[in-house]
């Protein structure tokens, strides 16, 4: 409103400037064209009149001052009968006196519009103070070719009041207009963070569900695709992800304790019928044979737990040597060569491999080979065969093991690699297994910057790959 309030008031005093220019061309032309004293009074009479007209037009008192800041012609001298004019002299505008430094800015071109003060500080009159004022000097030319400052027009006008009801109408107009809007954009904006809020609402609830262990609840998803849709989709994504993270830990814990518990009943049984001598001294040597197997197989449970901690906590760190990964594959065949006699497996293309040095760390290699080869046997029915083959691709020592016999869903083979995830619930508690051993082997790979991927074909085979750098 201060803005709009100085914008009015400015083109009120250019509308004032420019009328006064035109009063004073006017004025200047019928002075130059007066050649005699008649015609000076009568072009003295028409500039009369034409004060007068715009006086009342514009209801403002347009005058002409002499360059000596009295006031020479005014409207009133229109009517030399009038009350307020004596011998052509205006009672009004003879007591008034311009100062001297406005007209000096007026004659110079400093000055043509402004609001404020025309009168000298000691010649004070409400006439000329705090008004809209304009001026526009009148110059005729003069006999030697030049020109000389005949007097100025002036108009003054009272118009703050005027300005300032245009004001008070435009911001009562402003007012309802943002009042309207206001209440349109409070209803379409309730109408919009209902929208945007409703999910959040729901991914509060939701939230308090899976505190309790509730995965359950799934956030509805919106139709228009941007942000909050994207949130709902990683928010349900990861619910999902929450949901089968419980079962495999609850799977985890209930396979632990089976693991821990079959075991541990094997190696106290066998040693209570030793010491209380319920098993003959003959037989004792074949028990602890029992009793040692369970011990191992113990220790290879809590061996892949503390691995799985580590590589959950950045502490599992390879230490790279340079070693022959054909010659530890055939070693780690050699190492099941017994349980393999006894299940008539054929071992495919191990007499074929060729020596192919990487540079990784062995133990953790050693692992990976081991826990593939081991899944590969005891997953192969009796008489049927295991291929292997290891070959150069790129920058990359390629090994590849398939067992033929048992396959793979499609549906699960992404998941084999999970943690804790069991491909066949009864056959893997009956293979002993817990779900470790290929997020192990996975982890592993991937911290020598390789991968490890599994395939497989119905009922006719299972192949994993596994695919490292030859130099790190």
């Amino acid at each position: 409103m201060w803005l709009v309030s100085d914008k009015f008031r400015q083109s009120e005093l250019e509308d004032m400037h420019h009328t006064t220019a035109q009063i004073a061309d006017t004025a200047k032309e019928l002075f130059e064209s007066s050649t005699s004293a008649m015609d000076f009074e009568n072009a003295m009479k028409l500039v009369c009149f034409l004060l007068k007209s715009f006086s009342d037009t514009f209801e403002a008192d347009v005058f002409i001052a002499n360059p000596d800041g009295t006031i020479a012609v005014c409207k009133e001298q229109l009517n030399p009968e009038s009350a307020l004019v004596e011998n052509n002299v205006c009672a009004i505008h003879s007591k008034v006196k311009i100062s001297r430094e406005n007209i000096e800015k007026i004659l110079s071109g400093e000055l043509e519009s402004w609001l404020g003060e025309l009168s000298d500080p000691g010649n004070r009159s409400d006439l000329l103070a705090g008004k809209f004022i304009a001026a526009s000097p009148v110059r005729l030319a003069s006999a030697e070719g030049g020109d000389w400052d005949m007097g100025i027009v002036f108009m003054v006008r009272d118009n703050e009041e005027n300005v300032k009801a245009s004001v008070a109408s435009l911001r009562t107009q402003f007012l309802v207009s943002v009042a309207v809007s206001g209440i349109v954009a409070f209803v379409i904006i309730y109408i919009i963070v209902y929208r945007v809020l409703r999910p959040f609402e729901d991914i509060i609830y939701a939230t308090r569900l899976y505190s309790q262990g509730d995965f359950s609840y799934r956030i509805k998803q919106p139709k228009k695709k941007d942000e909050v849709y994207e949130l709902v989709s990683a928010f349900n994504s990861m619910a999902n992800d929450l949901s089968a993270f419980e079962n495999s830990r609850r799977n985890f814990v209930a396979n632990v304790s089976h693991e821990l518990k079959t075991p541990m009943t094997s190696i106290g049984g066998y040693i209570d019928g030793i010491l209380d001598g319920t098993i003959a001294p003959e037989d004792q040597k074949k028990y602890l044979r029992v009793v040692s197997d369970e011990v191992k197989r113990l220790a290879r449970l809590i061996s892949s737990m503390l691995n799985m901690s580590k590589i959950e906590a950045g502490e599992l760190t390879p230490s790279f040597a340079k070693f022959d990964l054909a010659d530890m594959v055939i070693r780690t065949f050699l190492s099941f060569e017994q349980i393999i006699s006894k299940q008539e497996i054929d071992i495919v293309g191990l007499d074929e491999l060729e020596k192919t040095e990487i540079a990784a760390d062995p133990d953790m290699i050693n692992q990976v080979i081991y826990n593939i080869i081991d899944n590969a046997v005891k997953f192969t029915p009796r008489g049927n065969k295991i291929e292997v083959r290891i070959f150069r691709e790129a920058n990359n020592a390629v090994v590849k093991i398939r067992n033929y016999g048992v396959g793979i869903a499609n549906d699960e083979l992404k998941m084999v690699f999970d943690r804790f995830y069991k491909v066949d619930k009864s056959r893997s508690l009956n293979t002993k297994s817990v779900g470790l051993g290929l997020y192990i082997c996975k982890s592993i790979v991937e911290l020598h910057k390789g991968k490890i991927y599994a395939t497989s074909s119905g009922n006719e085979y299972s192949e994993f790959t596994v695919e490292l750098p030859t130099e790190q």
